[in-house]
């Protein structure tokens, strides 16, 4: 199973209310009447959002995020044979300009590895952290998956608020090529992220109050054998999740 995740801002002068509505009541609808290849479309709605770690002298990513989208595959095959039917290059590609800016879009075509997987949803607005990780100088990207799920582990395994308040884990690690599915979304130049951490919360009370620390013990095996990510490159969305739909 792959999945592409793609994180979208608003368009200049697009209020985020705006932005939200479209993306769920036309676009999403746009994209239902056609399915193609795609097992399953979430949107992730942002609602807050931290970037980076104390100390940073300045920021080194344009973080500022509405919306986060998840469009699942069963293979590579049915990735390009959706990202390349006319009624995406004709019909939801371009409906993206409407809403989406895309020259600061991020993207990336990941693997889930589902950690603690997450129950099946009765309902939308689940609350979902998604941490963007960049890995560190020096690191190769067999070496960051390896450490970044072994961080994870560590982490959740200990006697903890913040590690009990986690619901589910799931950790999307970046799979070379698909560059004609990271093209649909805009933002080439942008900086390269290699994995998505997806941790889910009863609340949003909860998410805010209990992730920073979590993040903050992601980061000591880090700094014990030299840093996996950087954390100044990397950061945080909380948002509600809404599926859009699913197939068998």
């Amino acid at each position: 199973m792959l999945t592409l995740i793609a994180a979208v801002r608003r368009k200049p002068g697009m209020t985020h209310q705006a932005f939200v509505r479209y993306l769920h009541h036309v676009h999403g609808p746009l994209a239902a009447a056609k399915p193609l290849g795609v097992r399953r479309y979430v949107q992730n709605h942002v609602f807050d959002a931290s970037f980076g770690t104390e100390g940073d002298a300045a920021h080194l990513t344009e973080f500022g995020r509405d919306a986060v989208t998840e469009l699942q595959f069963h293979d590579k095959d049915a990735l390009a044979a959706t990202m390349s039917d006319p009624y995406t290059r004709e019909v939801i590609g371009p409906d993206g300009a409407h809403f989406n800016d895309m020259p600061s879009a991020l993207a990336l075509l990941a693997r889930p590895v589902a950690v603690t997987p997450p129950p099946p949803s009765e309902a939308d607005g689940r609350v979902k952290v998604l941490h963007f990780l960049s890995r560190a100088d020096g690191v190769s990207l067999d070496g960051f998956t390896g450490r970044s799920l072994g961080a994870h582990e560590v982490a959740l395994s200990r006697d903890e608020p913040h590690t009990k308040a986690v619901r589910a884990h799931v950790h999307h690690v970046q799979v070379p090529g698909a560059e004609q599915g990271l093209r649909h979304f805009g933002g080439q130049d942008q900086h390269g992220y290699e994995a998505v951490t997806a941790l889910y919360y009863n609340s949003a009370d909860e998410a805010l109050t209990h992730f920073p620390a979590y993040e903050r013990s992601l980061r000591e095996p880090s700094a014990e054998r030299g840093r996996f990510y950087d954390p100044s490159h990397s950061f945080v969305l909380y948002c509600r999740e809404v599926t859009i739909f699913e197939q068998p």
